[in-house]
C-alpha cells in the first residue's frame, strides 16, 4: 500500500511540474505581450553576447546551432523511427513522431501569435525568417534530443553509462539554447519560452510512457547490452554523417 501511495505521490509531482512549466511559458508570453517590448534579461544578456563573442566560438555556434536545424531534426527522426521500429519499440517510435510535429504545429502558431521580432539583423551572425518567440531550436532541443536521452538513459544497464548520456544530452540542450542567442537570432526568453514548453511536453510523454511501462506491460522487451551499444553506435554515426553534410553544405 505504502508503495502504492508513493507512486501516485511521484505521478502527481511529475504532472505539478509539467503545469509549472506551462505556466512560466505563459507568464514569458504574457510579460512580451503586456509591455510589447524587451525584458531586463533580454538586455543583459544581449550585451553580455556582444562582448564575447570570437571567431572560435562564432564557428562552434554556428555548428551546434545546427544540430536543432530542421533539416537534422527530421533525419534524426527517420533514424530514430527505423531503429525503434527494428527494435520493436512501436510506441516510443510514435512517441518521437508526434513530438516532433506537435512541436512544428505549437512553435509556428505562437510565433504567429505573439509576433515578436528578432534581434536587430545587423548583429546576427546567421540569416533566419520569421518572429522570434519561442526559439525553435530551443524547442527541438529538449523534446527530440530529450526524448532521445530518455531513450538511451532508460535501456544502458551500467549506472555510470546512464550518467555519461544524461550529463551529454542536458549538455547538448543547453548548448543549443545559449547558441540561439550567441548568434543574434534570439531573446534570452525566445529561448526559455522554448525551454519551458518542450519540457512540459516532455514530461509529460515520459509520464505517459513509464504509465504504459509499468502498468500495461507492453513493449517492455530487454536487449542485451551488445544490441543496445549496436543501436546507439549506429545512430550516432549516421547522425553525424547528416550533420557533417549539411555543414559542408552550408560553408
Amino acid at each position: 500500500m505504502r508503495e502504492k501511495i508513493k507512486k501516485y505521490e511521484w505521478w502527481l509531482i511529475t504532472a505539478l511540474v509539467a503545469l509549472g512549466l506551462s505556466l512560466f511559458f505563459l507568464m514569458l508570453a504574457d510579460n512580451y505581450l503586456d509591455k510589447d517590448g524587451l525584458t531586463g534579461l533580454d538586455i543583459v544578456v544581449y550585451g553580455i553576447v556582444m562582448q564575447i563573442r570570437t571567431p572560435i566560438l562564432d564557428s562552434l555556434m554556428r555548428l551546434v546551432t545546427l544540430t536543432a536545424n530542421w533539416q537534422i531534426i527530421i533525419w534524426g527522426l527517420v533514424l530514430g523511427v527505423i531503429l525503434l521500429g527494428v527494435a520493436n519499440k512501436w510506441r516510443y517510435a510514435w512517441a518521437m513522431q508526434i513530438s516532433v510535429f506537435v512541436g512544428i504545429l505549437f512553435t509556428e502558431l505562437t510565433k504567429s501569435f505573439v509576433a515578436r521580432p528578432r534581434p536587430p539583423v545587423m548583429d546576427a551572425l546567421v540569416m533566419e525568417r520569421g518572429m522570434s518567440f519561442p526559439s525553435g531550436h530551443s524547442y527541438f532541443a529538449i523534446v527530440f534530443y530529450g526524448l532521445i536521452t530518455y531513450f538511451w538513459v532508460k535501456h544502458f544497464q551500467k549506472k555510470y553509462l546512464k550518467i555519461i548520456i544524461g550529463v551529454l544530452g542536458v549538455g547538448l540542450c543547453l548548448l543549443i539554447g545559449i547558441s540561439r542567442i550567441y548568434l543574434g537570432v534570439h531573446w534570452a526568453t525566445d529561448v526559455l519560452a522554448g525551454f519551458s514548453s518542450s519540457l512540459a511536453w516532455l514530461v509529460l510523454t515520459i509520464l505517459y510512457l513509464e504509465y504504459k511501462d509499468k502498468y500495461i506491460k507492453e513493449g517492455t522487451s530487454k536487449f542485451s547490452s551488445k544490441t543496445i551499444w549496436r543501436g546507439f553506435w549506429l545512430f550516432t554515426e549516421l547522425w553525424l554523417m547528416g550533420l557533417g553534410v549539411l555543414f559542408l553544405a552550408q560553408k
